[in-house]
């Protein structure tokens, strides 16, 4: 059996293509939905998981009549090629590297919730409240500054009268 009857080169460039553009079209979703969805991964992080765990696990799944081998290969260095190539052009360029993985933001300042870049957060109050308290925050006061970084953990810089 050649590797023609496995699957065609149209075929292969068609799943190529479609992972990539599926790849990217989740990208897209995952930052619209805003960091704190993350949970200490990345995006990029996030993104090579499921598109791995899709690609690998309907492959260990599947026959071969339903999900062939070498397009889920195709699919597997699709996903890893545009995780490298992202990666790549982060390092090289600070203006992909914030549409990529974004930066950190500001949201208390002195003591005040920025409502606003809650907001763009997708966070209410309530669940900034909820991370603070996990970090051992008794009162909003203390804090001089709180960012929500781009894993969607949050990092407190507290008022110098208040550290201990």
């Amino acid at each position: 059996m050649d590797i023609a009857t496995l699957i065609s080169f149209d075929d292969a460039v068609s799943v190529f293509v479609r992972t990539i553009l599926i790849f990217f079209f989740a990208f897209v979703i995952l930052r619209f939905l805003g960091r704190r969805h993350l949970s200490h991964l990345t995006y990029l992080d996030l993104l090579l998981v499921i598109g791995l765990g899709s690609a690998v696990g309907d492959v260990m799944i599947y026959g071969e009549n339903t999900v062939h081998f070498l397009a889920s290969a195709i699919a597997i260095l699709a996903v890893g090629l545009s995780i490298k190539v992202l990666d790549e052009l982060s390092s090289r360029s600070k203006r992909v590297s914030f549409l990529v993985t974004g930066t950190a933001r500001l949201i208390i300042e002195d003591g005040k919730i920025l409502s606003d870049m809650l907001e763009k957060e997708d966070m209410t109050e309530a669940e900034l409240m909820s991370l603070l308290r996990e970090k051992g925050v008794s009162s909003i006061g203390n804090v001089k500054r709180a960012y929500i970084e781009i894993d969607g953990e949050v990092s407190i810089i507290f008022n110098r009268k208040h550290q201990g």
